[in-house]
């Protein structure tokens, strides 16, 4: 017998039983970006690696350590999408969305990529859901992003929870708080880990974004971006806040809270599951990223949703596809029964049909160790009578029912 061939690590499998609570979730967002008058949008997995250069920074984690790189039979440089809004924001600029009308809105779902430590919630292959806003320069539109984002957490089931909001101000203000932040940097540099020693250098921001306790210590003590706000970013962190009032949000003002991608202005939040150590969602504006690859200077806003992170800490949805199987005793009963069968199927009721031959019993032992409920038999007997033998194999009740009731039995037990 040849090797075995397995997953790769750091990805996996998402096998039927689990997906059930993707599913589900997935089926609420889509929902609610619709009443929002989000438009979904599909771009590719692959794009050229100057796009997150450009886009996430040269000098953040994912492009320096994470990017999925490779070169095509051109000797194109490709990587993998390690996030999705650098790609929506191209294809915005690629089809001169902007010339159609100003305000455009787009959801969008599916894998991204980063060479990460596996554990648990992240993975090098994982999935996101996530949202963007174009044209929209007022701090509503960042509180409408975190009011859908705060109804889709609840919506899944998910109650105690807390949104955390920052501002990092724009290219007034944010060059003086990061030459303050740097200064103190350097005052202390020792004492920091290696990885903020690098990042002190090269994009004092990221230094933020340290897990590391004893740089989180030292960064308590240094400048707070709130102290350097321009007018202009105040007035836009007012205005955010204030929708968040008016829908009774609550929020939990963190100023060192930075997120990890460079594109990011003014706004930018995460969410964040009482018991959880990682955020399960997050995002912010980006108002210079659409000018910055190429395009107009459009203000933009988004979200994007971990659903790794997600679907892992979320319960079974309680509500299952209601399923019946369907057993076939003779041929004749299967070319008479299965026309009638296949009207349920417009009924949204789930039709599994056994196909192989074998008896009764057997089939029996199948479905008792599938652990469904429900069973139809067609046989001569029943054929005869032009009515189906439904057991239920919960409670071990079983009647017959004609083929004309058929429909209507089960809506009256939908």
């Amino acid at each position: 017998m040849d090797k075995e061939i397995k997953t790769i690590r750091g990805v996996r499998d998402l096998l039927p039983e689990e997906l059930e609570k993707w599913q589900f979730a997935e089926e609420k967002a889509v929902s609610l970006f619709k009443s929002f008058g989000f438009e979904e949008i599909r771009i590719p997995i692959i794009e050229e690696a100057a796009l997150f250069q450009r886009s996430v920074g040269t000098y953040t984690d994912i492009v320096q350590k994470e990017m999925y790189i490779f070169s095509d039979k051109k000797g194109r440089v490709i990587a993998l999408r390690p996030e999705a809004t650098a790609g929506v924001v191209r294809a915005y600029i690629e089809h001169r969305m902007f010339d159609v009308k100003k305000i455009h809105k787009f959801y969008y779902s599916g894998p991204m990529f980063r060479y990460d430590r596996p554990q648990k919630g992240r993975y090098r292959q994982f999935y996101q859901m996530g949202v963007e806003i174009f044209g929209g320069e007022n701090g509503f539109y960042d509180g409408e992003v975190i009011l859908l984002l705060d109804k889709f957490i609840s919506s899944i089931g998910f109650k105690d929870y807390i949104i955390e909001i920052n501002s990092i101000g724009c290219n007034k203000c944010k060059p003086i708080y990061t030459e303050k932040l740097s200064n103190y940097l350097s005052e202390n540099l020792s004492s920091f880990c290696n990885d903020c020693k690098i990042r002190a250098q090269n994009n004092v921001l990221r230094v933020m974004d340290c897990k590391n306790q004893t740089c989180q210590q030292i960064l308590k003590d240094g400048p707070n971006i709130n102290d350097f706000l321009c007018q202009d970013c105040k007035q836009h962190k007012e205005q955010t806040y204030q929708y968040l009032k008016i829908f009774s949000i609550p929020y939990k003002e963190n100023p060192y809270l930075v997120r990890g991608l460079d594109y990011y202005t003014k706004t930018v939040f995460e969410v964040k599951i009482s018991g959880e150590e990682n955020s399960v969602a997050g995002g912010g504006r980006y108002d210079n990223l659409v000018d910055q690859l190429g395009g107009p200077c459009i203000p933009a806003v988004g979200f994007a949703i971990g659903m790794d992170r997600i679907c892992e800490i979320l319960k079974n949805p309680e509500k299952k596809d209601r399923i019946i199987w369907v057993v076939f005793l003779d041929e004749k009963s299967f070319a008479e029964g299965i026309p009638i069968i296949d009207k349920l199927r417009k009924k949204n009721i789930k039709i599994i049909i056994d196909y192989d031959k074998r008896s009764l019993k057997n089939y029996l032992k199948i479905v008792n160790k599938q652990k469904i409920e429900e069973v139809f038999i067609l046989g001569e007997n029943e054929l005869s009578q032009k009515s189906f033998l439904y057991k239920n194999m919960k409670n071990g009740t079983q009647q017959l029912i004609h083929f004309n009731d058929i429909t209507t039995f089960f809506g009256e037990n939908l």
